[in-house]
């Protein structure tokens, strides 16, 4: 193994280490949190998924350094230690940025936490065994490429549904039509039918599928709810 890889992979491990450091000193200090919840929730579930379920033993990396599986196993788990540490800030100081943002009880808030660890997990989970496979997995097709990066931006698009509700206070330029039109164009028309075609191989696409399923139904109980409160009858509203 050449020095300047050998170099480039202590001061990854290290510099990431001082990055969470600092985001958990800074965190108790200031009474704040000081990582964003969805790269947090994506970067927790990395290192417990390749830690723990998937092991890094075999990997490509692996093969460089001498015990370099069970280094880098003892590496995402520290990691993983220092990241708890840092969603622990986040439980105990974030949900004042959240209420004054977003006007959201404690309840929504902490739901919307748990959806994200949960979704970052299977992402992770089940993306390492998705790319195992994928030369042979779309066969050379450019469109079934297409559909799996059309179900992740539609996943980031529900959510980032919720959250313009939340930011605006309500239904601004919104309607009940849109979020149930949003949900059967998507989750309900195409993801059925990719979770029919693939029932076996597809579980990392399906796990964005899930996510905006559930997404799209927390929207349209949000728009539908926020008409109704404001004397809009949402059927009527386009």
């Amino acid at each position: 193994m050449e020095t300047h890889t050998i170099i480039a992979y202590h001061l990854c491990t290290y510099t990431w280490a001082l990055t969470y450091i600092g985001i958990i000193y800074r965190g108790f200090k200031d009474q704040s949190y000081g990582m964003p919840i969805v790269p947090l929730t994506l970067n927790l579930a990395w290192e417990i998924v390749f830690a723990i379920f998937i092991p890094p033993y075999g990997s490509a990396d692996s093969m460089l350094i001498p015990h370099g599986g069970l280094k880098a196993q003892i590496i995402f788990l520290i990691w993983a230690t220092l990241d708890l540490v840092i969603l622990y800030t986040f439980f105990k100081y974030g949900y004042k940025y959240f209420e004054r943002a977003y006007n959201i009880t404690r309840g929504q808030w902490i739901g919307f936490t748990v959806f994200m660890l949960i979704f970052s997990f299977f992402i992770m989970y089940y993306g390492g065994l998705f790319f195992w496979q994928f030369e042979t997995y779309f066969n050379n097709d450019q469109i079934e490429g297409a559909k799996m990066i059309a179900f992740i931006q539609n996943a980031i698009m529900s959510i980032s549904f919720i959250a313009m509700y939340y930011m605006r206070g309500g239904p601004e330029g919104q309607s009940f039509t849109i979020a149930w039109a949003k949900w059967i164009g998507t989750s309900m028309t195409g993801g059925i039918i990719y979770i029919l075609s693939r029932p076996e191989d597809g579980k990392f696409v399906i796990t964005f599928i899930v996510a905006i399923f559930i997404a799209d139904v927390y929207y349209m109980w949000l728009t539908y709810t926020g008409l109704k409160k404001r004397g809009i009858n949402p059927w009527t509203r386009l």
